[in-house]
This record gives structure tokens, sequence and C-alpha cells, in this order.
């Protein structure tokens, strides 16, 4: 079966040589949203565009991190004409296990690739809020983003759910995933009416935390958590958590020679 789709790279920052297949050369499509800073791999020639360039570019704010671009993909079907299938990936998160021959196989029998799977408690339980009494408030007390988003959720469906249809679930953070074109627009329906109801607007007002990214990675992870699609996982190496993982340890480190000195 020829499958067609395309793999768009959100990146900011110097690219990972050995991050990327090159067997897949013709379906990544990378997406520079720093102009100015123009990376390339060497021996590529790269399919790449600023996300600034396209013809119906909708601004954001770099608070809305690698939604801006997904949701600019949205915006302008032109990039999703002759495709089955579309893919969003961060620029450190490693895809070079992925082969075009794995890729068309999984999609033959799937609407939606998982490339980042988590427990929906475990994130649940870090306990970000959305919550309008603490609106620049990232994480404590008070109401969680999910049970806004669930609202939301069922707002916009006339639907019933309740955590309870979450809570053993696997769900797909970071914004990193493929889907069936027309979930993609199904998905992306829904999410065009909450950027513009404006709602997110309202929190994390000082632009200290890039919230609305992470508002909106988690808006896709119900939406699909709940949606009648035939998924599977591929879980790809993530370096962004390898680096909060090391700076955690490190800080930890730092504070017991600091109290060591006392």
């Amino acid at each position: 079966m020829d499958v067609k789709y395309k793999l768009f790279v959100v990146y900011h920052s110097q690219l990972e040589e050995n991050y990327y297949a090159s067997c897949l050369k013709s379906e990544y499509y990378f997406v520079n949203v720093k102009p100015g800073n123009e990376f390339k791999l060497s021996g590529w020639e790269m399919n790449t565009f600023n996300q600034d360039s396209l013809p119906s570019f909708v601004s954001l704010g770099k608070e809305y991190t690698e939604s801006e671009v997904i949701y600019n993909v949205f915006k302008n079907d032109h990039l999703l004409e002759n495709v089955d299938y579309v893919g969003f990936l961060q620029h450190d998160i490693d895809s070079s296990i992925l082969s075009k021959e794995f890729l068309d196989d999984l999609l033959a029998k799937h609407d939606h690739i998982n490339f980042q799977p988590y427990s929906f408690a475990g994130d649940y339980a870090q306990k970000i809020l959305m919550d309008p009494q603490y609106p620049n408030k990232k994480t404590g007390n008070g109401l969680n983003c999910y049970d806004a988003i669930l609202k939301d959720y069922n707002d916009y469906y006339q639907t019933n759910h309740q955590l309870e249809d979450l809570q053993d679930k696997t769900v797909n953070l970071c914004s990193a995933f493929v889907l069936k074109k027309d979930v993609f627009i199904n998905k992306m329906q829904f999410i065009d009416k909450i950027i513009a109801s404006g709602k997110l607007e309202s929190f994390d007002t000082n632009k200290e935390h890039r919230i609305k990214g992470g508002f909106l990675e988690r808006y896709y992870a119900v939406w699909l958590a709940l949606a009648k699609v035939n998924s599977c996982e591929v879980p790809l190496h993530h370096l962004f958590h390898e680096t909060v993982l090391q700076n955690k340890f490190s800080f930890k480190r730092l504070v017991k020679k600091i109290l060591g000195r006392r």
C-alpha cells in the first residue's frame, strides 16, 4: 500500500544530524520558527520553510510553542494536499529508528501513531492548573487543566465524559504524533474553536511558563484519548525530558552542597 504522509519537524535551534532517518528525506518538512537561525542537515536537500512565510499564517505567539505550527498547518490547507496522513515532531525528538517501510505498515493499519505515550493519571497528578482564580500559577491546588479541558470537550460535542473515562488511559503528549488527515482536521476544528474563543489568553499573562502550548498538547491528548480511532504507540526518545531530569538532579546536588557548608 502506497501511503503518503508528511512529518513536520518544528525547530528553532541546531538540528541533530543523527535524529533523522535518511530514508524519510522526502517525508520530513522542517518548519523554522526562529527566522535568522537557518540550520541544515549536511548532505540533505531539506524540505524547509519559515512558518511566517505561509500565505495564511496566523501569529499566536511563542508561548504556544509547537502548537503554533500545528495550527498553521491546519490553516494552510495546501500543505495537506495529496497526503493521507500528517505528523509532527519536535526537533529534540529522535526519530532515527523510523523507516518508510515501518511507517507504511503501521499506517496501513492505524489512524494514529503516538510518539510520546504517557499515563493520564501521572500527568494529572502534576496538578497543572487552568484556574481562572490563579491565572498565572502553573501548578498547585485548584482547577486542574484536565478538568477544564474535559468540560470544553463535553460542551463542544454535547457529551458527558467523566475523568474516570480517562483515568486508565495512555495519552499522547508533547504534540508528537501521526494522524490520518481527516482525523487531524476533525481534531483541529475543535482546537480552532478553543483558540478563537480567546480563553487561553487569560492564563500566564506574563508569558513566563509558555503554558498555552502546554494546555493545547493536553487538549490534543484528551481528544485523541476519547476519539474512536485505531491507535498504536511508537515511543521515541525525547531529549527535553532527559535535560529536565539532569537539571532537576543538578539542582538537588547544588542544594546539598550548599547545605553541607553550613
